[in-house]
């Protein structure tokens, strides 16, 4: 089969990929700042994306592994913490299966919460929650001894909120 009959699947119908000679012209697609690209895949390789993506498709497949690759350089080298988002992550998926995505469906994400929350009760130490922060680190200067959990958490969330705002900054400028 050619290179151009492989790039033909059933989702896209109709007068959405035009040849010219050995290269294929495919129509644009709107889509928020996606950019359209044709790869080489061996055989097997593109079966396995393909039963792998489902309904969802090839290439949300491609897109979701690719982006898991990325995610992973900056993963924490905490195993427990991996193992964690693991299950987290393999929750979601399975929600989003029968439900849909948990941050387009309310339910998606109250189900994906309650997973959420019972992974914490299975990780949770025993004991009481007593502050013993590193002497050297930011939150025993800035909190003292006795910080409130609460106060922590929203620490921690803003921090990550405002990276995340600068890394799509710095996305949006190439």
């Amino acid at each position: 089969m050619g290179y151009i009959r492989q790039l033909v699947t059933p989702q896209w119908g109709k007068g959405q990929l035009q040849t010219k000679g050995h290269v294929a012209d495919m129509k644009r697609k709107v889509a928020d700042d996606m950019v359209q690209s044709a790869i080489r895949l061996p055989r097997r390789l593109h079966g396995r994306l393909k039963r792998a993506g489902g309904e969802r498709g090839m290439g949300e497949e491609i897109r979701r592994r690719l982006q898991a690759s990325f995610d992973a350089e900056i993963a924490p080298a905490n195993p427990k913490t991996i193992y964690l988002l693991d299950a987290i992550s393999s929750c979601a998926e399975k929600i989003a299966d029968d439900y849909g995505d948990w941050w387009e469906d309310a339910f998606a994400f109250e189900v994906l919460k309650g997973c959420v929350n019972m992974l914490w009760t299975r990780f949770q130490p025993t004991g009481e929650p007593v502050p013993n922060p590193k002497p050297d680190s930011l939150a025993a200067t800035i909190f003292g001894p006795k910080p409130k959990p609460e106060e922590l958490s929203r620490l921690y969330v803003h921090s990550w909120i405002s990276s995340d705002a600068k890394r799509a900054d710095e996305e949006k400028r190439g």
